[in-house]
């Protein structure tokens, strides 16, 4: 896969080269390793002519032998850049799991919306029982009390005949 090669439709060199300039423009040009990184990126992102003459003396059947400094040193980068596929693919599996929690969250709160105007209206219900009741138990509280009001006023009549 060449250096420059999408991953999941992120190119990472130029991925990282955006991170960089976005943290170094958040911390005003003050990062120590700002240097080496872009000397790091200079490198993936060489043209193909300069990746063919370092390629030259290295390959097999060259005049170097694949363990030479730029074999090394093409080793470190497939290293690294094996390294920066997996942050990539690690960070689109986070960005995935971050909407499946958003999701939740939406969900969540319209579900407690949805108690809570339920549990009003069950509040209001409830009162609305209650009041039943008290005016009932006033009701037959008034029945009973005019009943009593009634015999008595019968049996004072009955003793003045």
């Amino acid at each position: 896969m060449p250096a420059n090669a999408d991953v999941n439709g992120v190119n990472p060199p130029h991925f990282c080269k955006r991170v960089m300039d976005k943290t170094a423009s958040a911390y005003e040009n003050k990062m120590p390793f700002r240097n080496t990184l872009e000397e790091f990126l200079n490198f993936t992102l060489m043209s193909s002519e300069r990746r063919e003459r370092m390629s030259y003396g290295s390959a097999p059947g060259g005049a170097q032998a694949q363990g030479g400094k730029v074999g090394v040193l093409r080793n470190q980068v497939d290293e690294v850049k094996g390294v920066m596929r997996q942050n990539i693919e690690k960070v689109a599996q986070r960005g995935e799991k971050l909407e499946d929690l958003g999701e939740r969250a939406e969900n969540l709160s319209h579900d407690a919306n949805n108690f809570q105007r339920s549990a009003v209206r069950l509040k209001r219900k409830l009162w609305w029982q209650n009041v039943k009741l008290w005016i009932i138990l006033i009701i037959v509280i008034l029945v009973i009390l005019g009943v009593i009001a009634a015999i008595i006023a019968i049996a004072v009549t009955q003793t003045k005949n």
